[in-house]
């Protein structure tokens, strides 16, 4: 889209409203979120940002469909790509989103001019601030005549006005030695990083496993770890998938687990694992699989061996380092945190189709009720021939310039981590 004039509107619709608004503007355009999505379409020339209870960016007001007047208030213009700033009003929203980020309170004019030094006058900045606020890049609680970011603010910060942190050496040192300590597996990888990752941010740290469902199956290691009990381990493009423990009606023997390993690798490896519950019957199909048992499970529950649960693939770390931080100090607020944590599908969906390298979502930019209060900070990394997706999610108030470096560089570490471990 080139750069263009543009009108931000404010609409509020009913459900019935949304399903009408999704069906006028939406047609065409493949986007299949009833409730929330993202949409350019090009005859209208419109990037819908939200369709319920939204935000709408568009370049022109010639919108026609059912309702779609109602309550509408519309801001200043705007420019597509990056709000035209003046270098007064870059300094003023740049000085306002780092002092807000460190002190976690409303910022007024005499604390700018005070703290920083800009050679401006209180009552300028002010003017200036009330200009920011206008254009929908500021707020104010209604308890303190200080502002504070909106998402767009952080949104213009972000893309234009915030230099990336580099870590210190220091720094890059300390975290590489915490990763030196991690597990040597993959699985275990990713639950000490989450952890790592959560602790350097002071902030909820999330991983998603890739989705190895149509990766394909490099072996299979069957080891005992109780009489009647074995361990599956299955790898999928030298990756370590997923670990799971078969229990065994009788007592198996070291010949048993050397024969069903060499059988499943000879006849299944090169499969996708998408293909394997189909085929399985025929590749495992002879009188010397019928007689092992081990084998016998694998025919018997190929799904539970190889299809792996959305879920099972997600590590979360620093549930109490983000509890500490000061948004979370009513119980509203509490609340939310607490609910998003404990609801795992929605942070599944939250990591899933992520754009590759670092990519950072601000509030209402999410989707999802719950997550209109966070941000999110995420890099993909590589484990063999795929890719996963590592974060962190906090309030939208939090340090992006030094984030963004952090989540950057663990995904470096997990990815040469996986790397090396899978020599």
């Amino acid at each position: 889209m080139n750069s263009k004039s543009l009108i931000v509107l404010d609409f509020r619709f009913s459900e019935n409203d949304n399903i009408v608004l999704k069906s006028d503007i939406s047609k065409n355009s493949g986007a299949s979120d009833t409730i929330r999505c993202y949409v350019y379409h090009h005859a209208w020339e419109c990037l819908l940002i939200e369709c319920y209870g939204c935000r709408i960016i568009v370049s022109t007001m010639e919108i026609k469909g059912n309702n779609m007047d109602k309550q509408m208030v519309h801001s200043p213009q705007l420019q597509l790509g990056a709000v035209k700033l003046s270098e007064r009003e870059r300094l003023i929203l740049r000085s306002i989103v780092h002092n807000y980020i460190l002190s976690a309170d409303p910022v007024g004019s005499r604390t700018l001019a005070r703290r920083y030094n800009i050679g401006l006058s209180p009552a300028t900045i002010r003017n200036t601030m009330a200009d920011l606020e206008e254009m929908g890049l500021l707020t104010h609680p209604h308890t303190s005549a200080g502002r504070i970011p909106t998402d767009l603010g952080y949104r213009i910060y972000v893309d234009g006005l915030m230099q990336v942190e580099g870590l210190s050496e220091e720094v890059q040192r300390s975290i590489r030695q915490q990763f030196n300590r991690v597990s040597p597996e993959v699985s275990g990888v990713l639950d000490d990083v989450s952890e790592l990752l959560a602790e350097v941010s002071r902030l909820l740290a999330v991983i998603m496993a890739p989705d190895l469902s149509s990766g394909v199956l490099d072996k299979v290691e069957l080891i005992r770890v109780a009489s009647g009990r074995i361990m599956v381990v299955v790898v999928v493009d030298s990756a370590l998938v997923r670990t799971i423990i078969l229990e065994m009606n009788s007592t198996i023997t070291d010949q048993e687990i050397a024969d069903a390993t060499t059988i499943v690798n000879q006849r299944l490896s090169g499969l996708r694992l998408t293909d394997i519950p189909a085929h399985i019957g025929k590749r495992l199909a002879g009188e010397s699989c019928s007689r092992n048992a081990i084998v016998r499970l694998f025919l018997d529950f190929p799904e539970r061996i190889f299809a792996e649960e959305p879920r099972s693939g997600m590590h979360i770390g620093g549930t109490r380092h983000v509890l500490e931080q000061p948004e979370y100090s009513s119980p509203q607020k509490l609340k939310g945190i607490i609910e998003l944590i404990e609801d795992r599908d929605i942070i599944v969906h939250l990591l899933k189709d992520r754009s590759s390298g670092v990519t950072v979502t601000i509030g209402e930019e999410n989707v999802g009720e719950r997550l209109r209060d966070f941000s999110v900070i995420t890099s993909t990394y590589r484990m063999g021939g795929n890719y996963g997706t590592l974060g962190i999610i906090g309030p939208t108030r939090m340090n992006y310039s030094r984030l963004v470096a952090l989540v950057g560089y663990t995904a470096q570490l997990v990815s040469e981590r996986v790397a090396r471990g899978n020599r």
